[in-house]
């Protein structure tokens, strides 16, 4: 007979660790309805964390009462540092399992490796849901690490985005209580923008960033970006899945570069990830999947959701596999 609750650490369930950001998107407005249901389970342990210092320090008890499993309540934000100081910092003898409530602003990884829809239902399913049906609803997704030529700590994420991408989130940002308060379908406003600009032909709002990049050791080639994103994500906001090569390594990588031609032609195509022959280099499309990418930036960058300022390094960062992690998904 299966147990209920989720997974065993000897005999009694495992405890799970609760990360809760009461400042993201959707908790500003719904977090007292799931305060009762976090309080009513005796084996999830509960902290709310706005930064990354409590982040950590919130992870460092949790391994300290041999929690297994880590559940994000948070937006991007709050997973990439949740993400980031697991890696950074080892403080749990194993990896846990990690699981993401949708409850912040775009959700880009929740779209992808949510536990499901943000609703206080969805944690009480997880903790009665039995213990095989659990261990058979994970997902293993790649990291990404950004590693720097100081030596500084690296950054650890799932979503790296430069050119329009860094305008972008800055302009959902400055419009959080319009545009930017609707979720992924803002991001699609966003991009309907981008492309609608692109098509008329107009330079407001776009910014073609020089980027130098190289694809393993290969030499680094200096080129003109107006978007460019590495990701170890299947599908990003909206069902897109833009990235269209047949290669086999970890990262996702694709840019467009100017000149560029024939965008509507091959758009429709590009965007559910299937090739179109014109979408070639010659052309401004870029599509591959490697394993290690050196990049060498003059401009800001985005990773999973977050604005960082230019990283003013006169050698390039790295962008490479980090590991992997198992994320829970309820079956819908």
């Amino acid at each position: 007979m299966e147990q209920s609750i989720i997974p065993q650490r000897g005999n009694g369930p495992i405890r799970v660790g609760l990360l809760s950001n009461p400042k993201s998107g959707r908790n500003k407005r719904h977090f007292p309805s799931f305060r009762p249901l976090f309080q009513s389970y005796a084996n999830l342990l509960h902290a709310e964390v706005v930064t990354p210092d409590e982040i950590a320090k919130a992870l460092a008890g949790f391994a300290e009462q041999e929690v297994e499993l880590v559940v994000t309540n948070g937006g991007d934000g709050t997973v990439q540092a949740t993400v980031d100081a697991l890696m950074n910092d080892q403080v749990f003898p194993a990896m846990p399992l990690l699981a993401v409530l949708p409850s912040g602003t775009a959700n880009l990884i929740a779209g992808d490796v949510g536990l499901g829809p943000y609703r206080p239902e969805t944690i009480q399913q997880l903790m009665e849901m039995p213990t095989a049906r659990l261990l058979g609803a994970l997902e293993k997704r790649a990291l990404l690490r950004l590693k720097f030529p100081d030596g500084r700590r690296p950054m650890y994420g799932m979503f790296f985005g430069v050119g329009a991408i860094y305008y972008g989130t800055q302009l959902g940002r400055a419009t959080k209580q319009s545009i930017g308060r609707l979720g992924e379908w803002g991001a699609g406003l966003i991009l309907a923008k981008f492309l609608v600009a692109l098509a008329a032909g107009s330079k407001k709002g776009l910014h073609a960033v020089p980027i130098g990049l190289s694809l393993g050791k290969a030499e680094l080639m200096r080129q003109e970006y107006l978007v460019l994103f590495v990701t170890t994500l299947d599908r990003l906001f909206l069902g897109m899945k833009p990235f269209w090569s047949s290669e086999l390594g970890p990262l996702h990588c694709t840019g467009l570069t100017v000149p560029y031609r024939y965008l509507w032609r091959c758009l429709p195509a590009l965007l559910r990830g299937k090739e179109h022959p014109f979408a070639i280099a010659q052309h401004g499309y870029m599509s591959h999947n490697p394993s290690e990418i050196h990049l060498q930036l003059t401009s800001g960058f985005v990773l999973d959701g977050e604005v960082y300022d230019p990283p003013g390094l006169e050698q390039p960062m790295v962008l490479e596999s980090g590991g992997d992690l198992s994320f829970v998904r309820l079956p819908s």
